[in-house]
């Protein structure tokens, strides 16, 4: 049969289908085009995700350019700041697209990372197929199942830049299938350097790729000949090498990135059952029988039905594609021993894309999945996405489809060749329409232009946990934020127990009198931190919290009068003040709540209180601290220790009595530890307590010499 004649063409093997992919994605990208460098397109996630993911552009030319190591920034969770080699900061697009945000900016930079992303993802993915079939236009079709997928639409719709960025992978599957084809250490060598790619834009990609690269180890190794085992593990090893060695400084600085991050970090976790933020995520036996959830025709209807149960999240979209699917049945029963391979991956992924258990429709139950072997090994609490599971499959139906449109045309005229390859273009490219796209339009409130000559870190209230708001704004004034949005929310105890900020932090007044001197100025404090900012956004505060921010905010700022009022905001610059150093003391973990009677308050430990100290200063402070405490019942011995160093032992009486500790404080945060022998409470149940404090005063040097 003769070549069709485009394949003929003295070109490039990859220029016409590059050219093709292109062109496909500026039409599926058509809505943003005209407002390239103000709107990113995308659906309700992406009003947050997506302006996250602009941000973290920002930030990396930001730091990339002064240069500041780019895994950690200062600008967010002032002023401890905040460790991003965990988060979903993909450093692969901020530093392949510095050029575009330098000169026109991080938004023309997103759109043209998720514009680059469909298009190297086709040729990604039409390399694969074209390895495996040897037919050309074939594997452009196979290429564009998978660049133009369900999934990878909905991670634009999502906004998700790091899972949108697809291509590192696919070219890793296509140099590791070389590799062991053609047993040449160059291919291995760059399918570690796609790899290592895969894992600097997303920590998801790199794990399930890493599964991947098990997979195809196992069944590659199994169905070679004896005397090519050993030189194809080499090259394994190779490919394993080479990505782990590019990687080792993100891989030695996980496990201290992990160690300041919230336990659990996900507004959806359920105590009463911790696998619910798995299962919610994880696919449903209907979800992989539904057509795409994003269609312009039936897609709302789709997802009203998908809502029932995964109810909270954007990844539910794993539709695979009814044509697609009919045309790997196509291969695998004309062309089996190509397929069988490529169908083995793609059934395991989907398997695990399961989760735990097996869920129909509402319906959870209790039959055990092959996920569970993963939650089995340490560190996989992370991996808490399951249904992604779904993207290998949507890689292993391009050589896939392309086996089988080269299968079917085969058997048929050169005519009729062409025409089943373009009726079953017509049939995907129906399936995989993309969505009424929405524009989101950068914006943010002109006040925040004010700012950016004002240096001092803003604190926003309400707290921006879950709103990429602050982060649009920080674009614009360039100041530090008392806290931020990230994907994995860092220990963050200065917001909780520094006066003053924990006022605004919780937006509502302290009402406790230990440790807590009425007299000391709130704004010199404020100083002393360097905060210059505060906007309220009162709108965004529900109604029947406005009464306890006022409070807050009156016992902060006192009756220091907004610069700024509209019927958005009150925004407040805090004064320079020539501002003492000093120490402030609060109560860490290990204190039950305070309690009173009348004018008498107290709190009580169980069997070991934590308090903290942090001189605010750059110099050593002395640090007088004085306790009025009782033991419970009987005398008991209380240990102290001063930043997990034994400083003395102390007998407390059952009747209240002072002690006074004295430290020198050096620059930072500090842990003072009491331990005790600890009773259980017969007032309260399931409380076991020691001592009590009833006074908590802190004093230091120069707060002494004032009195």
């Amino acid at each position: 049969m003769h070549k069709p004649m485009w394949q003929r063409v003295r070109t490039s093997a990859y220029t016409l289908p590059a050219l093709g992919y292109l062109a496909l994605s500026l039409i599926v990208m058509a809505p943003v085009l005209p407002v390239f460098s103000v709107a990113i397109l995308g659906g309700p996630i992406a009003e947050v995700d997506g302006w996250q993911n602009v941000w973290n552009l920002w930030w990396a030319h930001r730091a990339l350019t002064t240069p500041t190591n780019p895994f950690f920034t200062n600008l967010l969770f002032y002023p401890q700041g905040v460790d991003l080699t965990l988060q979903t900061l993909n450093i692969s697009n901020g530093v392949l697209f510095l050029p575009v945000t330098a000169l026109f900016g991080p938004i023309a930079a997103y759109n043209a990372a998720v514009l680059t992303a469909l298009v190297l993802s086709g040729i990604g993915g039409y390399a694969l197929a074209l390895r495996v079939s040897g037919d050309r236009l074939a594997a452009f079709i196979g290429g564009a199942v998978f660049a133009f997928s369900p999934f990878h639409l909905t991670k634009i719709w999502d906004g998700q830049l790091e899972m949108i960025t697809l291509q590192w992978a696919a070219f890793y599957a296509f140099f590791l299938l070389r590799a062991v084809e053609e047993l040449r250490l160059r291919d291995a060598l760059v399918a570690g350097v796609f790899l290592a790619l895969t894992g600097y834009t997303s920590w998801y990609y790199l794990f399930f790729f890493g599964i991947y690269g098990l997979f195809f180890a196992a069944i590659w190794l199994a169905g070679a000949a004896r005397e090519r085992r050993v030189p194809m593990l080499r090259q394994l090893v190779a490919v394993a090498g080479s990505g782990a060695a590019l990687l080792m400084p993100l891989l030695i600085a996980v496990p201290r990135a992990a160690s300041a991050m919230l336990a659990i970090s996900d507004p959806w976790f359920n105590p009463a059952n911790p696998l619910d933020r798995i299962l919610i995520r994880s696919a449903n036996l209907f979800d992989l029988f539904l057509p795409n959830g994003l269609h312009p025709l039936w897609g709302s209807a789709i997802e009203a039905l998908v809502r029932t149960w995964h109810p909270y999240i954007g990844a539910w979209n794993v539709a695979l594609g009814y044509t697609a699917l009919a045309l790997a049945a196509v291969a695998l029963a004309l062309a089996r021993t190509r397929a069988w391979r490529w169908a083995v991956i793609g059934l395991a992924a989907i398997a695990l894309s399961l989760g735990p258990v097996v869920q129909i429709g509402i319906m959870r139950t209790t039959i055990p999945l092959p996920y569970q072997i993963l939650l089995a090994i340490p560190g996989m609490e992370l991996a808490r996405r399951p249904s992604h599971f779904v993207v290998i499959a949507t890689l292993t139906l391009a050589p896939l489809v392309a086996l089988g449109l080269r299968e079917l045309s085969a058997r048929v005229s050169l005519r009729s060749g062409n025409a089943v390859m373009g009726v079953a273009a017509a049939l995907i490219a129906f399936e995989f329409a993309p969505p009424h796209w929405t524009t989101h339009s950068f914006s943010v409130h002109p006040y925040y232009a004010r700012i950016a000559a004002e240096p001092g870190a803003v604190v926003e209230l309400p707290p921006p946990f879950e709103s990429s708001a602050p982060l649009k704004a920080q674009m614009i004034h360039g100041q530090p934020l008392v806290g931020g949005f990230v994907s994995r929310i860092p220990l963050y105890p200065f917001a909780e127990y520094a006066p003053g900020v924990r006022q605004l932090w919780r937006m509502r007044p302290d009402t406790t009198h230990l440790f807590v001197v009425p007299a000391d100025d709130r704004l010199m404090e404020l100083n002393a931190y360097g905060i210059r900012h505060i906007i309220v956004h009162w709108r965004q505060i529900p109604i029947e919290r406005h009464s306890e921010a006022r409070e807050a905010l009156h016992q902060v700022v006192g009756d220091l009068p907004p610069v700024y009022v509209d019927q958005d905001i009150s925004a407040y610059i805090v004064p320079l003040i020539d501002a003492a150093p000093f120490v402030y003391a609060a109560f860490g973990s290990g204190w039950h709540p305070e309690e009173r009677h009348g004018e008498r308050r107290w709190r009580w430990m169980g069997e070991e209180g934590e308090i903290i100290l942090v001189n605010t200063s750059q110099l050593d402070m002395p640090v007088h601290l004085f306790l009025y405490l009782q033991a419970y019942q009987t005398r008991r011995q209380a240990l102290i220790l001063f930043d997990h160093q034994p400083l003395e032992t102390l007998t407390i009486q059952p009747k209240a009595s002072g002690i006074a500790v004295r430290l020198l404080a050096p620059p930072g945060e500090h842990r003072l530890l009491l331990r005790a022998p600890a009773d259980r409470d017969p007032n309260v149940p399931g409380r076991t307590v020691s001592i009590a404090v009833f006074d908590a005063r802190l004093f230091t040097l120069v707060q002494a010499e004032k009195r």
